[in-house]
């Protein structure tokens, strides 16, 4: 293969990427109406950081005034994805569109996290995923802060496995790339796909 095909075939793939990128406007949400509320609590993952923060309706009023006229703001989880400078930034623009698409189509099971929207700067380094926050955090999380019986014990097993099997009976099938039970907890668990 010339160096000319590799470029066209390069320079193909980002017009594909874009594209696709361009079908999750919808989903896009302006910086300023995020406010990440503890910026030293995170939870940790494989592929980025999760905080804590929370998302008003509006991003050009001042938050008390936004709070006033539209209500309070919604706690949501914000998973900041790791970026590095080696990071090739069309590479990491299309995995994360990738996730994005999967996962804004992934609706109808309450084991697996509604995905609320996207914030991304590529230049800037920034890629945000956003989901409703979950208060009793992680499985790991709630396990560790709760005395579960067995049988309790169980039924996250049970709900962990149901979740895994929907998205498995998708077509295509969706293959959660994370999981160690860190997905967040509510009273139906459920899976934040963050690296599907």
């Amino acid at each position: 293969m010339s160096m000319t095909e590799d470029r066209e075939k390069r320079h193909a793939r980002i017009q594909a990427v874009e594209e696709e990128f361009k079908k999750l406007e919808e989903y896009k949400i302006d910086r300023r109406r995020i406010l990440i509320l503890d910026v030293d609590y995170q939870r940790s993952g494989g592929y980025g950081i999760v905080r804590q923060a929370e998302l008003y309706h509006s991003g050009y009023l001042p938050t008390w005034l936004a709070s006033r006229q539209y209500g309070p703001p919604q706690l949501v989880a914000v998973k900041q994805i790791k970026i590095s400078a080696v990071d090739s930034m069309p590479d990491l623009k299309r995995a994360f569109t990738k996730e994005m698409l999967v996962w804004s189509q992934l609706k109808g099971h309450a084991g697996v996290a509604k995905f609320l929207g996207f914030y991304a700067d590529f230049r800037g380094g920034e890629a945000w995923l956003l989901s409703p926050w979950e208060p009793n955090g992680s499985v790991s999380e709630f396990i560790r802060s709760h005395s579960l019986e067995v049988p309790e014990k169980l039924s996250l097993v049970y709900d962990t496995i149901e979740a895994l099997a929907f998205l498995h009976q998708l077509d295509p099938p969706v293959c959660h790339g994370d999981i160690k039970s860190v997905g967040q907890c509510s009273r139906r668990r459920k899976f934040q796909s963050h690296s599907l």
